[in-house]
């Protein structure tokens, strides 16, 4: 019995797991994500700590309260956790920035290049100062795709 709530348990963590890869990140402001990188960097803090952490870099700081509520709405977008077992609460991401960008990145392309990556690509190159490092790491990406593509 003992094999079988193993091998039930591995699929329904694995369907989860599926299930959380193909799911939507919601639409976060321009504060969540901040707030969100904050927590990327550190994982697991209180608000208090997430207020001090982003007030010592902005510009125009944020109330305590400020933070609460969008600490609070990320929680229910189901963008952070919250452990309540103890106060003062500790918020942690719950999306990753790998994620998250990927999708960012490909809905940006979706809406402005019409799902042509190239096109995006091609505009980063053209129109971004590159440092012979940079170019060099292109071309080795490009050379691991190559080598991938050829390979399959």
């Amino acid at each position: 019995m003992l094999a079988l709530d193993r091998i039930s348990t591995d699929v329904v963590i694995s369907a989860l797991v599926d299930i959380m890869a193909k799911k939507r990140i919601p639409d976060l402001g321009p504060l969540e994500f901040k707030l969100l990188r904050i927590l990327w960097k550190h994982p697991s803090l209180t608000a208090p700590q997430v207020l001090a952490q982003y007030n010592k870099q902005a510009e125009n700081p944020l109330a305590y309260t400020t933070v609460m509520t969008l600490l609070g709405r990320m929680a229910d977008k189901q963008v952070l956790t919250v452990n309540r077992e103890r106060q003062p609460y500790r918020f942690t991401a719950a999306i990753t920035r790998e994620n998250t960008l990927r999708q960012r990145i490909r809905d940006f392309v979706n809406i402005f290049f019409e799902g042509e990556p190239l096109d995006l690509v091609a505009r980063l190159v053209e129109d971004t100062p590159l440092s012979e490092q940079s170019v060099e790491r292109l071309e080795e990406i490009v050379r691991q795709r190559k080598k991938k593509a050829r390979s399959k």
